[in-house]
């Protein structure tokens, strides 16, 4: 196989596993994986892949987007995997959002918590009549390969025998998707049981470091005291007194 061809597959895959779980992700993947296999049967109409090679990049596409690929079939037999998504439903009509009202802050814990060689810190708790922002910040950001083991481990394997310059370059784009796109998910929980939605949010940086804010509706019930923000494996419990 030429290298621009691995290269190119390789970036294929980094990709769909730096948008895997996310929900506009499992919309489209049935795209991704029909361009993607069309690329593929390319390369081997070219000569470019043998048949087992062929299937082999088409099952690495399949795990990269969360699907487990089926086994061999018997000769004579054609196996369908689907792609789309269950949970997916009919778009409802948009309603007008009114801008919530600011209600008060709370300051975040004094204390920085690490997770993946990676240090979390909650600033503040902005609390509105509808709604509650988390501002937080992470200095130095945790190592993406410990974050993310099974992507770091695929993407070893696809740039097996490339020059090492071209497997650096592909890596650290993979990694730049992943810290982009994954890995600043976060959940939100209280101890009346409110169930929060996240309603997206907004992080940049540099140099190391990231801040940023992550939005939820509802807003906390006037009975919950504490709120429970929760990154990777951190829980970081914040008093709303």
């Amino acid at each position: 196989m030429k290298q621009e061809v691995q290269w190119y597959l390789a970036e294929a895959l980094a990709n769909a596993r730096a948008a895997l779980g996310l929900p506009e992700a499992a919309e489209h993947r049935n795209v991704i994986l029909a361009g993607y296999s069309g690329a593929v049967r390319a390369f081997r109409y070219l000569g470019e892949l043998s048949e087992d090679e062929e299937r082999d990049w088409h099952n690495r596409m399949l795990v990269a987007l969360g699907i487990t690929p089926p086994p061999p079939a018997p000769p004579r037999v054609h196996r369908a995997v689907f792609v789309g998504n269950l949970g997916s439903r009919p778009a409802e009509p948009a309603t007008p959002i009114a801008t919530p009202t600011f209600v008060r802050s709370v300051h975040g814990p004094d204390a920085e918590f690490e997770s993946h060689g990676g240090r979390l810190r909650v600033l503040a708790v902005e609390m509105y009549d509808t709604a509650v922002a988390i501002r937080w910040r992470v200095a130095p950001e945790p190592v993406i390969s410990s974050v993310f083991p099974d992507e770091a481990a695929q993407l070893a394997r696809d740039v097996e025998g490339t020059d090492a310059w071209a497997a650096e370059h592909l890596r650290t784009k993979a990694e730049r998707g992943l810290r982009m796109m994954r890995l600043y998910q976060f959940s939100l929980a209280d101890d009346v049981g409110t169930a929060y939605r996240p309603m997206g949010g907004r992080h940049g940086g540099g140099d190391n470091e990231m801040t940023g804010e992550a939005k939820f509706v509802p807003a906390p019930a006037a009975t919950a005291s504490t709120l429970t923000f929760t990154w990777l494996e951190l829980a970081v419990y914040i008093p709303l007194s």
